[in-house]
């Protein structure tokens, strides 16, 4: 049988379901690549149980913190800005990382722009699921600059 049970391995026919389907590894229990395809099952978990929700006030503070901290007294540069946003980003993902959100795919985006007496309004629009996924969103201000920083969270099985 192709198939096994969660974390067991399957032997037999490997060889025609690696050339069908390039993405399959052919990995041995060390990890090491050998004769034999593992195959999880899938775990019909469809909500996540509640500790394992997205905790968008716990995010919004730790966003902000991390806001505060990186742009304070910064000056608004449009050379550095694209690199500041990327790093922001990685930042910012493993900070909601740390605070915990499994199985939900999380996006990042942060937005840096000049202070110029504009006013700027950032708005997104997503398909979801309301029940299980959500979204956080943190701003950071100074005479200088301005940056949004939002983070979504989807529940993926």
């Amino acid at each position: 049988s192709i198939l096994a049970r969660s974390g067991s391995t399957a032997q037999g026919g490997g060889e025609d379901l690696a050339r069908e389907d390039p993405l399959l590894a052919k990995m041995d229990d060390e990890g090491n690549q050998g004769g034999q395809i593992q195959v999880m099952e899938n775990t019909y978990i469809m909500k996540p149980q509640e500790h394992e929700k997205f905790k968008a006030n716990e995010v919004i503070k730790a966003v902000k913190a991390l806001l505060d901290e990186r742009l304070k007294g910064k000056k608004y540069d449009s050379n550095d800005s694209a690199q500041l946003s990327k790093e922001l980003c990685t930042e910012i993902k493993e900070k909601v990382k740390e605070i915990g959100a499994p199985r939900h795919k999380l996006v990042v985006q942060v937005t840096i722009g000049e202070v110029q007496g504009q006013g700027v309004r950032i708005a997104s629009r997503c398909l979801w699921d309301v029940e299980t996924d959500n979204h956080a969103s943190a701003y950071y201000t100074n005479p200088y600059l301005y940056c949004v920083a939002m983070v979504f969270a989807c529940y993926y099985e």
